[in-house]
């Protein structure tokens, strides 16, 4: 009995540790990935446009890192994106409600932060998005929108939160972590050593990232349909280079 306690309270902090290991791993790799990138072309400035392929560089990492935590406790990842079909019409018809919410908790920040620290919403903007060669934005079309889906919420909500819920006594810490998390690593994609740009990637998805915290909290079963509007709001966002 002592050696299945042991072995149990073991497998209890290995779900501890890899859960805080895992809040700041995409920030980090965001980070080394850029450096990488500077290093091959040679500048650091120019290495700030391909934040996209640095985004899906990550993702590609992130998503067997996450199947293997996943197995390393004998759960199956692809199991947070099966959706309750005897549920269906209830989740879908609140996870609508919820998406017309979305549009002006995404789109409200941006334009409040980019006036506030700039006066000017396009400044943020022209910093972002640079020209790319067509033959890599069209990779990153398809790249970047399915493996955001399949690692970003994936990462925060599927993985981390669920895991603080378990061994943290106060909830709403667990909660506000990751959602905390979430929204800084975008501090790295881009990182431009500018302290206002800095401070408004921190709190742009700030909002977003709270809201999807609280209603995964509340509604795990709709983590499915958060993951199809992420992938589809990121296509937008690449589609934004081909203008």
């Amino acid at each position: 009995m002592a050696r299945i306690s042991n072995i149990i309270a073991k497998k209890r902090i290995m779900k501890n540790t890899s859960a805080w290991i895992m809040l700041p791993f995409r920030l980090m790799l965001f980070l080394c990935f850029q450096l990488l990138i500077a290093f091959v072309i040679g500048s650091f400035e120019e290495s700030q446009k391909y934040w996209l392929l640095v985004a899906s560089a990550v993702n590609v990492v992130n998503i067997p890192v996450l199947i293997w935590l996943f197995k390393s406790e004998g759960k199956s990842f692809l199991h947070l994106f099966k959706i309750d079909k005897t549920t269906l019409k209830k989740d879908l018809l609140l996870f609508l409600g919820i998406a017309i919410l979305c549009g002006p908790v995404v789109f409200l920040p941006n334009i409040l932060l980019s006036n506030w620290l700039w006066g000017d919403v396009a400044v943020p903007y022209n910093m972002m998005f640079q020209p790319l060669s067509i033959s890599l934005v069209v990779v990153l079309m398809i790249v970047f929108p399915v493996t955001i889906a399949f690692a970003e919420l994936a990462t925060y909500f599927g993985y981390i939160m669920p895991r603080l819920l378990d061994t943290m006594k106060r909830k709403w810490l667990a909660v506000l972590l990751p959602v905390i998390f979430l929204s800084i690593q975008h501090c790295a994609l881009p990182f431009i050593p500018d302290v206002k740009f800095i401070v408004y990637r921190a709190l742009v998805f700030l909002p977003f990232a709270l809201l999807i915290g609280l209603i995964l909290y509340k509604k795990p079963q709709l983590f499915p349909y958060f993951a199809i509007l992420h992938g589809l709001m990121d296509l937008g966002t690449v589609m934004v280079l081909l203008r």
